[in-house]
C-alpha cells in the first residue's frame, strides 16, 4: 500500500509506536545488563517524526499518566490557563507499529588507557534482532512486517574517562544506546518506506536529490535500487488504484545527507533518465 504524499502536516496519517515488547527468550538479558528496552521505542520515535510523513501520537502509559493525563486533570480542575481536556481523550491513530525484541546482545570490554592512568577505554559488540509491525487500526490489517538485524561494529567506542565501581554498566548501556539508534534508523527507514517510498525530488548534474534524511534512517554508504514510476496501476474489478508501473533503472550510493534530504549518485549508467516522483527502494 502506497499513500500519496500528504499536501498539508494536518493530514498526515497519524501513527504511535507502541512501547518495545521483548520476547521470553531476551527479557533475563535485558534485565542481567541493565538495559532500557524503550530506548529503541524513543529512537524508532525520533527517527519517524524525522521523515515527517506521519503525526506522531504518544502510547507509554507513563508517559501519559506523567504529562498528557495530568494535564488534562489540571484543566478539569480549572487549575489551568488552557482547556487541556477539552477533547475529552487522546485521538486514535490509524497505525501502530510495534517493536518485537528477538534476540539482544550486548558486551563492553576494557582497556587500561596507559597515557591515563586509572582510567579506561571501552570498546563495543552487540546485535540485535527485531520484528516490526504495522497494523492498521481501523481494520487490523498487517500493512508491514519484516525482521531486522543489526550490528555494532566491533571497533564501537562505548565510552571514555570513567573509573569507578558502575563504569562497566554505564559503559554497557552506551553500548545499548548505539545499538538501539542503528536498528531504529533501519527500522523506521523500512515502516516508512512500506507506506511512503524514498522519492526522487530533483536532480543536478549526477546528483540525485531524494526526500529523505540521515535523521530518518539514510546513511552515506547505503545503496538503493531506483525506479522509473510510470502510469498508474488500477484494478480492472475493484477500480481501486493499486500502485504504479515501475521500470528498474539501476543501482544508486547514497554520497551525501542532511537531517532533511540526502544526494544519491549512480554506481553505474543508468538504464533510463531518473526524473522527480520516481522512487528509491533498499537493494534486495
Amino acid at each position: 500500500m502506497l499513500l500519496s504524499s500528504p499536501a498539508f502536516a494536518d493530514e498526515r496519517p497519524s501513527v504511535a509506536v507502541f512501547p518495545t515488547i521483548a520476547s521470553d527468550v531476551v527479557k533475563d538479558q535485558f534485565g542481567a545488563g541493565k538495559l532500557d528496552a524503550q530506548e529503541l521505542t524513543r529512537q524508532i520515535e525520533e527517527s519517524i517524526r524525522a521523515t515527517r510523513r506521519f503525526s506522531m501520537f504518544e502510547r507509554s502509559g507513563e508517559v501519559l499518566r506523567n504529562s498528557v493525563l495530568l494535564e488534562q486533570e489540571f484543566a478539569r480542575a480549572g487549575q489551568a490557563l488552557h482547556n487541556a481536556a477539552e477533547a475529552g481523550k487522546l485521538n486514535n491513530v490509524q497505525f501502530i507499529a510495534q517493536p518485537l525484541v528477538t534476540s539482544v546482545n550486548v558486551s563492553v570490554r576494557r582497556y587500561q588507557q596507559e597515557e591515563r592512568p586509572g582510567q579506561y577505554r571501552y570498546n563495543a559488540t552487540g546485535s540485535l534482532a527485531v520484528t516490526t509491525k504495522v497494523l492498521d487500526t481501523t481494520s487490523g490489517e498487517i500493512m508491514y512486517q519484516a525482521t531486522r538485524n543489526v550490528e555494532l561494529p566491533a571497533s564501537t567506542t562505548a565510552t571514555a574517562g570513567f573509573s569507578g565501581p558502575t563504569d562497566d554498566l554505564l559503559a554497557k548501556a552506551a553500548a545499548w544506546r548505539a545499538l538501539a539508534t542503528a536498528a531504529a534508523g533501519k527500522i523506521s527507514n523500512a515502516v516508512v518506506g512500506s507506506l511512503f517510498p524514498i522519492q526522487v525530488m530533483t536532480i543536478q548534474g549526477g546528483d540525485i536529490f531524494v526526500n529523505r534524511g540521515e535523521g530518518a534512517g539514510i546513511a552515506t554508504g547505503e545503496r538503493y535500487q531506483i525506479f522509473s514510476v510510470g502510469v498508474p496501476l488500477i484494478d480492472p474489478a475493484t477500480k481501486e488504484k493499486i500502485g504504479d508501473a515501475e521500470e528498474l533503472l539501476g543501482d544508486v550510493e547514497i554520497v551525501r545527507t542532511t537531517p532533511r534530504f540526502s544526494v544519491a549518485r549512480a554506481k553505474a549508467a543508468l538504464h533510463g533518465e531518473a526524473k522527480a516522483g520516481d522512487v528509491l527502494r533498499p537493494v534486495p
